[in-house]
């Protein structure tokens, strides 16, 4: 082996301090921080396994670097410091179009929750949180997350948000919201001190506690008020009571269904007696003249073709009976009727559904008491039906705000209470829902499976089902007829008296045959029984025991009668609305009724119910949330029970397979339509 020369050996010498050099040069590098641009557009400072991102609204240098156990830790004001993965910092593309996920605003509202405070939805945000700890009245509720206030700090907090902004967004209190709320007292305190003592002894004496309630409610208000207690709960009682306190303001004009001028006629001269009975009109066709009457009663039919006379006269009180009627704005009712509204004094509404499928229903029944003192149709959509404009207009088929809603109509323009809490001594309602024998169910036909066919046909458009299920629904009733009948021939044996609903012509008929064969007394009312007729046989039904059964149209019958003789109500069928089946089930369960009410829907699998029930179920959610509704069809009272031998109890839904639909705002609207043509011609209801 040879041995290195010397300028050999000075130049490995020279390379090996080169080597050391660059060494020294990378680790260096390593350990210094470098400010780099991401791909968000941020900057950022990157060390050996770590990545350093600021955090929003603060701008920042390092401070110190501390090497500890071998590894590089910064301490800098208004950073946020986490590792880059695998410990190496990838340089990332510039982008000016992305956004800092960081720096994303944040939008929150604010809704009513009772009559003194307000709460915030918003997102979690730390600076925001800081902020609403500043304010006095501020609550946390820990169940829903969120934040309330007292409404009289309102405006304070969202001064104290301001500087937040853009990233925190938050939707302030509308003004019409905060002017009814301003200063507000408490009102149930305010109106259950008002005098009413000029009605009489006599008057007061026929009212129970609550019902005395809703009239001082009703004079707090200066007669302009909606009373929209739970059916059978003495609306009429309450109104004619308000009615006489203002009995300087006469002449009276009562507007209520068809079926039911009678009836009205009838409680005015009970409850009226100082009112002679020649100076009481009822209207029974159109251009019917009168003279100088003290009391006009008419139907919303004859009051929309009278208008010209009745808005000549100028009546200084009005009572609209069943005021959902008025659920539309466009119709040649809600017009006239609120055109009536704007002159009379006093104008009362009544409903024990005021509205019966949404929110947009109850606006033009708030414009009537409110004479137009209160917020656009547009206002009222956008905040309480989720409005939003399409290319046809604006869409208020929606809900939201439901909670705030509830609370602006019962503290300024409704009084509601429900037979559960007014009246402890009324049994509550036991609801059944009886499967009728599959054996006596008719066969099918091959174009009901055709239909069914169709219902579950995603391909198919919306209309094309819809119109799938109307047949269906149409030819339900006759394939459950023959099981209908086998059920009603077994309750005969049992002796009870009952009532039963139907809605198509054929299904009544059939019922009314089976009864007629059985030899069973019986009365019936649908769309031909006349007003007179209809009062004759309510009588006969509640004072004599040989009428057993009330065979009752669901279009014609669902108001205006009492028939608290039963203890049992029979729904043969099903209907698109549930605000009129519980109308219709309250025909029993009512004041005056010293027992349970038990309520059973015959339903038939395979069959149109399988999709009616969810729909149903849907709307009633959507009124619930309001507090216009107390039902929802699967109660802890609601059982399945099989005709056959066995019964096992489960939730309706449950019967359903335990599927809610998915339903739309667009599937409301056509159950509205196939309620209206339903009901158009009611001689085949």
């Amino acid at each position: 082996m040879s041995s290195l020369t010397d300028e050999q050996r000075k130049m490995i010498e020279a390379n090996k301090k080169a080597a050391q050099a660059k060494l020294a040069a990378k680790l260096a590098l390593r350990n210094t921080p470098q400010q780099v641009i991401n791909k968000n557009n941020q900057c950022t400072l990157s060390v050996s396994g770590l990545s350093v991102f600021p955090s929003p609204n603060v701008r920042s240098t390092p401070q110190q670097v501390i090497n500890n156990n071998n590894k590089c830790t910064l301490s800098v004001s208004g950073l946020v410091v986490s590792p880059s993965p695998n410990g190496k910092f990838i340089r990332s593309n510039y982008n000016k179009s992305s956004q800092n996920s960081q720096s994303k605003p944040i939008h929150g509202t604010c809704e009513i929750i009772s009559k003194e405070r307000f709460t915030l939805h918003v997102a979690y945000h730390q600076q925001l949180i800081d902020t609403i700890k500043t304010i006095l009245s501020k609550n946390y509720d820990p169940k829903t997350s969120e934040w309330s206030f007292l409404i009289k700090y309102h405006d304070q907090l969202m001064i104290s948000i301001k500087p937040l902004e853009p990233l925190v967004k938050i939707e302030k209190l509308p003004n019409f919201v905060l002017k009814l709320f301003k200063n507000i007292e408490d009102t149930e305190t305010h109106y259950s001190k008002t005098d009413i003592s000029s009605i009489g002894n006599d008057m007061l004496d026929n009212l129970y506690p609550f019902q005395k309630l809703g009239v001082q409610f009703g004079v707090s208000k200066k007669g302009r008020c909606i009373i929209a207690d739970d059916m059978g709960l003495g609306k009429t009682i309450q109104a004619i009571a308000i009615v006489k306190y203002y009995s300087d303001n006469f002449p009276l004009l009562i507007v209520c269904p068809s079926s039911m001028r009678y009836t009205w006629e009838e409680e005015i001269r009970l409850r009226l007696p100082n009112v002679p009975v020649s100076s009481i009109c009822v209207l029974s066709k159109t251009n019917e003249q009168f003279i100088d009457p003290a009391v006009v009663i008419t139907s919303y039919d004859l009051m929309t073709r009278n208008k010209d006379m009745l808005l000549k006269f100028k009546f200084g009180i009005i009572v609209f009976d069943e005021s959902h009627s008025l659920k539309s704005d466009k119709s040649a009712r809600t017009k006239v009727a609120l055109s009536l509204a704007m002159q009379s004094k006093q104008c009362i509404l009544l409903s024990g559904t005021p509205a019966l499928s949404r929110p947009i229903e109850l606006y033009c029944q708030i414009k009537a008491i409110t004479r137009n003192n209160f917020i656009t149709p547009i206002e009222y959509g956008v905040r309480y039906c989720n409005g939003r404009e399409t290319n046809f207009g604006w869409d208020f088929s929606g809900s939201s705000n439901m909670k705030e809603l509830k609370i602006i109509l019962e503290t300024h323009f409704m009084i509601r209470r429900l037979k559960s809490e007014v009246l402890k001594q009324l049994p509550q309602k036991i609801r059944n829902v009886v499967v009728l024998k599959p054996e006596n169910i008719k066969a099918r036909t091959q174009n009901m499976d055709d239909l069914e066919v169709m219902m579950t046909n995603t391909s198919l458009k919306k209309t094309e089902v819809r119109g799938a299920l109307l047949k269906y629904f149409n030819q339900t009733g006759e394939v459950k007829l023959p099981a209908i009948c086998d059920y009603i021939l077994n309750l005969l044996k049992e002796g009870k008296k009952f009532l039963v609903f139907a809605h198509h012509q054929k299904v009544i008929n059939g019922i009314c045959d089976v009864l007629e064969n059985n030899e069973t007394y019986y009365i019936r009312i649908d769309g031909k029984t006349s007003s007179e007729e209809r009062k004759s046989v309510c009588d006969q039904f509640q004072s004599e025991d040989m009428y057993r059964v009330a065979v009752l149209s669901i279009c014609a019958a669902n108001s205006g009668i009492t028939l608290t003789a039963a203890k049992l109500v029979i729904f043969a069928e099903l209907y698109w609305n549930p605000g009129i089946l519980t109308q219709a089930e309250d025909r029993a369960h009512r004041i005056g009724q010293a027992e349970a009410v038990t309520i059973q829907y015959l339903l038939a699998k395979g069959t149109a119910d399988d999709h009616i029930w969810p729909l149903i179920q849907f709307k009633l959610n959507v009124l619930n949330k309001a507090g216009l509704s107390k039902d929802n069809f699967k109660d802890d009272s609601t059982t399945v029970i099989n005709c056959s031998a066995k019964s096992n109890q489960m939730s309706i839904l449950d019967f359903l397979n335990g599927e809610d639909s998915e339903l739309d705002e667009n599937d409301l609207k056509f159950l509205d339509e196939v309620e209206e043509s339903q009901c158009k011609r009611p001689r085949k209801c």
